[in-house]
């Protein structure tokens, strides 16, 4: 890694902890052992920072799932790749303090359009096309409307898991995954599918 890249990696990771807006620019360059004026030779403000940080974190997820795919391209199979996405999900966001969010949404509009994004391109240009997939493979009902199913339970992960309480003080990445993604799916196989898959977990 570069210095730029280990300034994102460094800045995502607390950012993510502490929340981006809580979390300054002083604490981080004292974190990493620099300057502050070193971190402003690379970005023109800590939106930027806060943005670019992010895009880098993402980045590292799509890269994940992209190798997964790659790796395990068992046609049979689409709605396992649903669940390790899903997986994947959920573990970045149980260290991800949910005052990161709120601090996105109400102090950098350009980062939080970074998340939605991103989180709308792997809802809508990779799990509603599995879904699709499976659909017409007969796994999935031909009754249900796929497209309300990525609305309604997969398109707002994070609002789920923080919407009271920080669900990951309750449950486990398993409880939460087997709760809202795989009973979920089970809910909408066909009955021969259903009778002969194993989701993996």
């Amino acid at each position: 890694m570069d210095a730029k890249e280990d300034l994102l990696a460094c800045a995502i990771t607390n950012f993510t902890k502490f929340g981006s807006k809580r979390f300054s620019m002083d604490e981080l360059a004292h974190s990493i052992g620099i300057s502050k004026k070193t971190i402003y030779k690379y970005f023109d403000s800590k939106e930027e920072l806060v943005s670019e940080s992010l895009q880098y974190l993402l980045k590292n997820v799509r890269d994940n799932v992209d190798t997964y795919i790659k790796e395990n391209p068992n046609e049979n199979q689409p709605l396992q790749t649903i669940v390790f996405i899903y997986k994947l999900a959920l573990t970045n966001l149980q260290v991800i303090s949910p005052s990161f969010f709120f601090g996105l949404n109400k102090y950098y509009p350009n980062a939080a359009k970074v998340y939605a994004d991103f989180r709308s391109e792997m809802v809508w240009h990779v799990v509603f096309p599995i879904l699709e997939k499976a659909q017409k493979m007969q796994q999935i009902r031909p009754g249900v409307n796929v497209k309300l199913m990525c609305k309604l339970f997969l398109s707002r992960m994070e609002d789920t898991v923080y919407a009271n309480n920080n669900l990951f003080e309750e449950y486990s990445i398993q409880e939460l995954l087997d709760h809202i993604i795989i009973n979920s799916l089970r809910g909408i196989m066909t009955v021969e599918y259903l009778q002969n898959c194993n989701l993996e977990k």
